[in-house]
């Protein structure tokens, strides 16, 4: 019992630094130059650990406790740890933007409906939290749409000349440090549910504990090999305007706060994705639908992967 304990903290370990490294969350700082990509990444891991302590617990709650029924038993965290270690794996090898929530959710489904069949699952919760992925992100697009036309709407009329615009640009540099700050206590709060949801039902007076661990484990995946990310995404963000760039976290820091606050297992590369979808549209740039199609297949693949391999590994071992 030891050794299968060891083994699904490892596993649940090797999850949250997985995520961390993954995490773009402070890439605006570094690519607006506001900070250097090493201080960017300090603030990112110390506000994530903060944030998977200070807001983790209602995630937690809903994805181990809420939507799978029946109770959680220690085999049942070695499976879906499992199952989401795979693949975020997956998603290294094929640098695909995989979701781990995707993944989290679909196996504890998969293993709801082995155990108990259609009673396994509590699927008010299931479709709540399905018909969030769907409507946050378009919210996060919806709401970055209208504060580019209307950030862009006030600076036509009143920015003139060159110094005003280095002004502008600079005022919104400053501005994205609370904004990312924001960003990054919710990913920290959003993501650890996704290693740790089962082992806090476990050991309930624990929780806290196994946050902390969780929050430790993507505090150092971003701290240690975050940098190609948040210089990719970085880089990619500073061919924006920096007042675009703020209208788009302004959105997604609003939109995965109150998700975590309501306690939505989200994804926040689909949430920043969708903002910056929006940005296109406002300034009529081109966007690759194709791409975008393809990330939408695989946010449907990975949960029915997910959920089949979980069912698969379950039926073998039960």
């Amino acid at each position: 019992m030891e050794a299968i304990t060891l083994m699904v903290v490892l596993l649940a370990l090797y999850v949250a630094w997985a995520i961390g490294s993954n995490n773009e969350s402070v890439a605006p700082l570094a690519g607006c130059r506001f900070l250097s990509v090493r201080w960017s990444l300090l603030l990112g891991a110390s506000t994530s650990l903060i944030g998977a302590l200070l807001l983790g617990g209602r995630v937690e709650e809903t994805m181990g406790s809420l939507l799978l029924k029946g109770g959680v038993s220690l085999m049942d965290a070695v499976i879906v740890m499992g199952v989401v270690a795979t693949s975020m794996a997956v998603a290294s090898i094929s640098k695909k933007p995989i979701s781990s929530t995707h993944s989290a959710v679909g196996a504890i489904v998969g293993l709801g409906l082995l155990r108990g069949g259609l009673n396994g699952v509590d699927w008010k919760t299931l479709i709540l939290v399905a018909t969030s992925w769907a409507v946050f992100p378009l919210l996060s697009l919806l709401l970055a749409t209208a504060l580019t036309l209307l950030f862009r709407g006030i600076l036509q009329r009143r920015v003139r000349g060159l110094r005003d615009r280095i002004r502008v640009a600079h005022a919104s540099s400053i501005a994205l440090l609370p904004l990312v700050t924001i960003i990054s206590l919710s990913r920290g709060g959003n993501d650890v549910a996704n290693a740790t949801s089962l082992l806090s039902v476990l050991h309930g007076l624990d929780a806290l504990v196994f946050r902390l661990l969780g929050g430790a484990g993507m505090a150092l995946g971003l701290a240690l090999l975050g940098g190609r990310v948040v210089r990719a995404i970085g880089l990619d963000l500073i061919q924006l305007r920096p007042e675009t760039a703020l209208a788009s976290q302004i959105s997604v820091a609003l939109i995965l706060l109150s998700g975590t606050l309501l306690g939505l297992p989200l994804s926040g590369t689909h949430i920043l994705i969708a903002a910056l979808i929006g940005l296109g549209l406002a300034e009529r740039k081109w966007i690759n639908v194709k791409a975008l199609m393809e990330i939408f297949y695989a946010w449907i693949l990975v949960f029915a992967a997910a959920a089949g391999a979980a069912t698969f590994l379950a039926a073998f071992i039960y």
